[in-house]
């Protein structure tokens, strides 16, 4: 039956972006077959699948060392899963979030339990970028998974200072360096939150990860403020680094 509902906020696949009504699943049948979900092995830091069972990380973390381990992404961003996440970044499907929170228990719920993480942070956006989007999507996506894995949400203490320019041409080295300044950790909302929460093993969600760049710059804020393990989570992950 179609309610109202359906006819002012009819809900969408996230994948196809199909009209679905409220007592169907969310994601059209057919639309998940033809999506490659991320399956074992993949790397054991970032989360990129990998060619060969042998192997623990991608060509791309065994040549660096990073700030972060035991990621997960829901698929690589190419075809149909590019074009969803655009959608979710770019043209207000903020309702993706909570399927892509879903999908990330479905298909990792062992490896983000054994995670064992106290806390759920977003990569933060500027704000003039949430001013014109109207929603951080990494943090619309943090949230719906925190409420899923039963783990506190922090908000504000991990900021955006500065704003920076789209990063796409640049390499993951001048990518790394034009964001070292880019974020900071306030203290005072900081010691506000460790007086009710742990702030040890963290989750930091993002909605892509390409280089580790981002990640890496948030991580090492969060190590250096206290945090013990930092682990990425994201709903998409760049190929081209696949060994």
């Amino acid at each position: 039956m179609i309610s109202i509902l359906d006819v002012l906020y009819p809900p969408r696949c996230p994948i196809c972006d199909g009209v679905r009504l409220s007592d169907e699943p969310v994601c059209c049948p057919g639309c998940l077959s033809k999506i490659s979900f991320i399956s074992e092995p993949y790397c054991l830091c970032c989360g990129r699948p990998l060619s060969a069972d042998e192997r623990e990380f991608c060509y791309d973390c065994q040549k660096r060392t990073r700030s972060y381990a035991g990621g997960v992404s829901i698929a690589v961003y190419e075809g149909l899963w590019r074009e969803s996440i655009v959608r979710f970044k770019y043209h207000s499907r903020e309702e993706y979030a909570s399927w892509y929170a879903e999908q990330l228990i479905l298909r990792f719920s062992d490896r983000l339990r054994n995670l064992h993480a106290d806390t759920v942070l977003a990569v933060p956006m500027h704000e003039r970028k949430v001013r014109k989007r109207g929603y951080n999507q990494a943090e619309s996506l943090a949230k719906e998974l925190a409420v899923r894995m039963g783990v506190p949400f922090c908000k504000g203490v991990l900021q955006r200072t500065r704003y920076t320019a789209p990063q796409k041409e640049l390499s993951d080295v001048a990518r790394l360096q034009n964001l070292t300044m880019a974020f900071a950790v306030d203290e005072e909302k900081l010691t506000a939150y460790k007086k009710d929460h742990a702030f040890e093993r963290v989750i930091l969600v993002d909605d892509i990860y390409t280089t580790g760049s981002t990640m890496e710059a948030c991580a090492r804020l969060l190590l250096k403020a206290g945090a013990k393990a930092v682990a990425p989570v994201t709903a998409a992950i760049a190929g081209g680094f696949v060994s």
